[in-house]
């Protein structure tokens, strides 16, 4: 979603305005958000990301990934991406799940009590929506829409419809998704205005999606959990991203990132604008700060 006109106080990207090497060096660890940050527009980890990323690695500089997708299906992507060995931590479904991939420990909560996302769904009842909960890396649903169809090939992620859908309901879940179509999003987010269970909340992550999940989760849970794994203040990580669910996490880092084509009010908590995720925003960034070797 790029930005126009957004009135941000961040500085715009370029090597003169970055601070001194010495006052750099106390940015020791790197977090980012993948869609519309590290990955370019076909969803896909670029040459010169990799090697940055690569770059990274050989200079010990921890790095994770902050996502609202979840963890098992990060990690499959990872694979095909070729970074599998670059990613130091994943966290998963907005700080739901943390996976130290140095140790193995996996850690998993905030789920929303059973029952609580039927009555989100009825609360949507009526509206052209499709609904689905992530389950061992697959988007389940209890109907398949065409509604599901663009995220599936532009995320490359895997979609089935689930007969048994209500069993998941009946069990606690961390996240429920809403897909819609954009051009009903106006629609969408006015129904949820109205929703008023706090233990339960909303925002929206895409043009065609609204999630639902505890109120208390934001990627700042996996910036502090990779923080504290490895023994630092969070002021010595950087943060990239740049949609609703990166502002807190952006805003909380020691250096917070947002891409050109991030929203307003990740750009607004941002120290700096990045070139958007299309022309290698995270690559030049990152590789400028730590000067790192050119791709």
């Amino acid at each position: 979603m790029l930005c126009e006109d957004c009135g941000v106080s961040a500085v715009e990207f370029s090597p003169s305005s970055l601070p001194s090497a010495s006052d750099r060096r106390s940015i020791r660890a790197v977090m980012s958000d993948l869609d519309g940050t590290l990955l370019d527009q076909a969803s896909w980890v670029s040459e010169h990301t990799r090697r940055t990323l690569e770059s990274l690695h050989a200079a010990g500089i921890p790095f994770g990934i902050a996502s609202g997708r979840d963890v098992v299906s990060i990690e499959r992507l990872m694979e095909q991406w070729g970074i599998t060995a670059l990613v130091d931590f994943v966290s998963g479904l907005n700080g739901s799940e943390f996976h130290d991939r140095r140790t193995g420990e996996v850690s998993r909560g905030h789920l929303i009590e059973a029952g609580l996302f039927r009555e989100v769904m009825d609360f949507f009842a009526g509206l052209p929506v499709a609904f689905s909960i992530i389950e061992d890396g697959v988007f389940l649903t209890p109907r398949a829409t065409e509604l599901m169809d663009e995220m599936t090939a532009w995320a490359r992620v895997k979609v089935h419809e689930d007969p048994d859908f209500d069993r998941l309901l009946d069990t606690p879940q961390a996240k429920l998704h809403i897909f819609c179509d954009p051009a009903q999003m106006g629609l969408l987010q006015e129904r949820a205005a109205g929703w008023d269970d706090p233990r339960v909340a909303c925002l929206r992550t895409g043009p065609n999606l609204i999630e639902f999940m505890a109120p208390d989760v934001d990627k700042t849970l996996g910036l502090d959990a990779m923080a504290q794994t490895l023994g630092l203040d969070v002021g010595a990580i950087m943060a990239f991203g740049d949609a609703e669910n990166d502002t807190r996490m952006v805003e909380r880092a020691g250096v917070g990132v947002a891409m050109t084509n991030g929203c307003d009010d990740t750009r607004e908590a941002a120290d700096y604008i990045a070139p958007p995720n299309t022309e290698d925003g995270f690559a030049r960034f990152a590789g400028t700060w730590f000067g790192l070797p050119r791709p």
